[in-house]
């Protein structure tokens, strides 16, 4: 905190306006970048693991060509994302796949 507080200091004492618009940048974020070092079992907080599983469930809605049925792109995302949680057949007793009409005879 001490450190932070002495660069920005010397920023905002020059008379270039943009080191003191960069004063004004990590005065504004100064808990955000103080909690950025923040450690936690000898491991740094970050954001990582969350933009992660962003990137998936992206990837994901993407190889699926933009699934119409919101409830079975949810369903397949949580299964693939929670490989720790068991699944059961009994839990989803309501119908998600659309009903459509069945496919013909393929002509050889």
């Amino acid at each position: 905190r001490k450190e932070l507080n002495a660069v920005i200091k010397k920023f905002k004492h020059t008379h270039v306006e943009e080191s003191i618009s960069v004063a004004v940048t990590l005065e504004h974020w100064k808990e955000e970048i103080l909690n950025s070092f923040t450690w936690i079992n000898d491991r740094r907080i970050s954001n990582g693991p969350c933009e992660g599983k962003n990137n998936y469930v992206k990837k994901i809605l993407s190889n699926a060509n933009g699934m119409s049925n919101f409830q079975r792109a949810r369903n397949r995302i949580l299964y693939s994302q929670n490989k720790y949680e068991t699944y059961t057949m009994n839990e989803h007793t309501d119908r998600i796949k659309r009903i459509g009409n069945p496919r013909g005879a393929y002509k050889k």
